[in-house]
């Protein structure tokens, strides 16, 4: 689900009007349904205040799943699931890196 849907369904799940969220963005009405209907994307700023008024983590808005962890004063942490692809990536550019690496420790022993 994109994020203009997760926003509207949280904002219809917790019974706020388009107007409420609107003004407390200082929009128009007209132009937060534009948002909602994906027309427009939110803003940066939109999105924090967002997950603010609809009392929600932003990662949630995205879809990414969190869990729930006590530490050792009882605090929950909030964990995001990071996509394998992204693992796989980061993974490759350390290779890389690594490579670079000896590549040019082999240049500066020829030194």
């Amino acid at each position: 689900m994109k994020l203009n849907k997760r926003i509207r369904a949280l904002r219809i799940e917790k019974k706020l009007s388009q107007s409420y969220i609107a003004h407390e963005l200082s929009l128009e009405q007209s132009q937060y349904c534009r948002r909602e209907k994906g027309e427009i994307h939110f803003s940066p700023d939109e999105i924090v205040k967002i997950s603010k008024l609809l009392d929600t983590n932003i990662a949630l808005l995205f879809g990414e799943e969190t869990n729930k962890s006590n530490n050792l004063d009882q605090e929950s942490i909030k964990y995001v699931t990071v996509p394998k692809l992204f693992i796989d990536q980061y993974e490759l550019r350390i290779k890389e890196k690594d490579d670079l690496i000896k590549l040019l420790r082999g240049e500066s022993d020829k030194i």
